[in-house]
């Protein structure tokens, strides 16, 4: 879908894949497939050039699209007979245009904004992407109408909206609204957890318990198994919600999230709301990680 070309310092080495999931999340959200793009990556200095000499805009910006289809008016989800039209018969695929982003300004507006890099360049992402398919916000409609399909996007890439990380209590009413998904049939004890990784994006989990007792997985592994396999590998918090009572990790889970995420926050309580915090590292004191590997 995406071919990202860096040609700038500083660029993530996980942006891609979260960049190549907007694009494909706006392609779900417009209805449409097979189509791609080309992405640069540059500094301020170099996007500023082109800035100058394509639009006469003489100053640096965050990002730059530039579509190859002419929607004249209308919309890849509104007007599919010119996006047929479009697609390479040889390939079978449909390019829609290039996109140029400045990693310089993407970094200055999350500390502006106090969010992650990830999420700056997974929402400058979701705008071009907007634009190559016909979307603009010339008049206040048309940016109402953009506005709400990057709101759509970002949510569905499960990216933090402007603002900052989410809350505590809200991480807990994440993992709370997991307890109806968990499978517990053997201790009738439902628990719900929700992890916060260090690029904002959030995954929740719930307890899978199984005829082979050893076999049962605990919610927060199964919250941290989901992020570990969509890249997430630095956590900042998971929050814990017991049916019942309230449930703090289990040693196995404890020396699980360790490796991920030593400092973390671990926020706990029952059905109803948070009742404790206390960081992993209190709650496995002169624990053993990956930095005590030789190897």
């Amino acid at each position: 879908m995406l071919e990202i070309d860096c040609q700038a310092k500083g660029f993530p080495q996980d942006a891609p894949a979260l960049m190549e999931r907007v694009a494909e999340s706006v392609c779900r959200l417009e209805g449409i497939e097979d189509v791609g793009a080309y992405v640069r990556v540059v500094d301020d200095e170099a996007i500023h050039a082109i800035n100058a000499a394509e639009r006469g805009v003489d100053r640096p910006t965050d990002v730059l699209s530039f579509p190859s289809i002419d929607w004249r008016g209308g919309t890849a989800r509104s007007d599919r007979a010119r996006l047929r039209r479009e697609y390479d018969p040889e390939t079978g695929l449909c390019f829609l245009g290039d996109i140029i982003i400045s990693i310089d300004r993407a970094r200055e507006q999350a500390a502006e904004y106090g969010h992650s890099l990830a999420r700056e360049l997974g929402y400058l992402t979701a705008h071009a992407m907007l634009h190559l398919c016909g979307y603009d916000h010339m008049t206040d409609e048309d940016k109402a109408v953009m506005r709400d399909r990057e709101e759509k996007v970002m949510a569905d890439v499960n990216l933090p909206r402007e603002g900052g990380y989410l809350t505590d209590e809200e991480l807990f009413r994440r993992a709370e609204a997991m307890l109806d998904r968990a499978y517990a049939p053997y201790s009738h004890f439902r628990v719900g957890a929700c992890i916060l990784a260090e690029d904002g994006r959030v995954f929740t989990g719930c307890n899978i318990e199984n005829a082979s007792l050893g076999a049962t997985i605990c919610a927060e592994r199964t919250a941290a198994v989901k992020a570990v396999s969509e890249g997430a590998t630095k956590f900042l918090a998971v929050a814990i919600a017991g049916e019942k009572e309230a449930a703090w990790p289990c040693g196995i889970c404890r020396q699980f999230l360790r490796e991920f995420g030593p400092e973390m926050r671990v926020i706990v309580g029952k059905k109803g709301g948070p009742t404790s915090t206390a960081t992993l590292a209190e709650l496995l004191p002169h624990s053993f990680g990956p930095e005590d590997l030789s190897c």
